[in-house]
């Protein structure tokens, strides 16, 4: 008889556990980036893509009241980024109060709501001056600043580039009426 072979179980060898070690660490960094991921989720895709459609179409309301209203506002931010003088000139009530809302282009959690406090009790030259103090808002490209009443009636909105300084004019959305206001021309062929 010959003498048999004395063999080592598997987990002995080297060769399985070199085989398994790429698989364990792709799961391993998976759950690392899943981790990751989560913590640093943004806010540029939603989730019911219906509701936000009704929901602009309802803000659509808001741009039109503006227009009718004549309403044009400026503001002036603070070389800081921490303050801003606003004046509203247009067909609203003064003693309606006013919010200032600072929107970021990326991030939802550095968007602010201020509400603007008038320096007089008075419209003076045709507008009506307000003061706002908010957090200092973090360095990027551009904002999206609105201003509306607290009561939903209208607003007004634009892209503020800060490269191109700290006066933002803001009008209602005139262009998108009047196009969408326009027939459309007969060709008379």
């Amino acid at each position: 008889m010959s003498e048999q072979k004395q063999v080592k179980p598997w987990y002995k060898h080297i060769w399985p556990w070199v085989l398994m070690a790429g698989p364990i660490f792709v799961v391993i960094a998976s759950v690392a980036m899943f981790f990751v991921a989560k913590e640093h989720a943004t806010d540029l895709v939603t989730d019911d893509y219906y509701k936000d459609g009704k929901h602009i179409d309802i803000q659509l309301h808001r741009d039109e009241e503006a227009v009718k209203r004549h309403m044009q506002v400026q503001v002036l931010i603070s070389p800081d980024k921490d303050a801003a003088k606003v004046f509203v000139s247009g067909e609203f009530d003064p003693k309606q109060p006013l919010n200032l809302l600072l929107m970021h282009p990326t991030k939802k959690s550095e968007d602010q709501t201020v509400k603007l406090n008038p320096v007089s009790a008075e419209i003076q030259n045709g507008r009506m001056e307000y003061e706002a103090t908010f957090k200092p808002l973090p360095p990027t490209n551009h904002w999206y600043l609105r201003v509306e009443d607290t009561s939903g009636v209208w607003r007004v909105e634009d892209k503020w580039i800060v490269s191109q300084g700290n006066a933002i004019n803001l009008t209602p959305m005139n262009k998108l009426f009047e196009n969408a206001n326009q027939k459309p021309k007969d060709s008379g062929q």
